[in-house]
């Protein structure tokens, strides 16, 4: 269990790690004023940004965590809430983690079912990304 934390806590370490170097290179920056020109993109960034993260790293706290704490403080300079735009990240993220074959639970599930966690992936894709189009449409 306690291995098991460790890792959680690291991939949310590196997902802050992770924010602070998009913000030192610029590309928060640049990602905000894009954002602050049209309210469609940002909510478009708000789904799918963390839900892609939590895909490629199997963690939608950490995919969640990174982007509540970059953009979600500007929510209301792209005419959003805070609350709004911070709970689209965090359920996005944690679908996204429903849907990554790397996920603690996608990997355990598979090894108890025998199968390939991509065949877990593949199963949950379209209902999740669908889901998560829906989502962004209605935060």
């Amino acid at each position: 269990m306690g291995n098991a934390y460790g890792d959680v806590i690291g991939l949310i370490v590196c997902a802050s790690v992770f924010t602070a170097g998009m913000t030192a290179i610029g590309l928060t920056g640049a990602l905000t004023d894009l954002m602050k020109n049209s309210q469609s993109a940002a909510q478009a960034a708000g789904a799918f940004g963390p839900f892609f993260i939590a895909v490629i790293s199997g963690s939608g706290d950490a995919a969640a965590f990174a982007f509540n704490g970059a953009i979600t403080p500007f929510a209301d300079q792209f005419g959003l809430t805070i609350s709004g735009l911070g709970s689209l990240a965090q359920i996005a993220g944690a679908m996204g983690r429903s849907m990554s074959p790397v996920a603690g639970a996608a990997i355990i599930c598979a090894g108890l079912a025998k199968v390939n966690p991509m065949e877990i992936t593949k199963r949950n894709a379209l209902p999740c990304l669908v889901a998560a189009f829906v989502l962004m449409l209605l935060l």
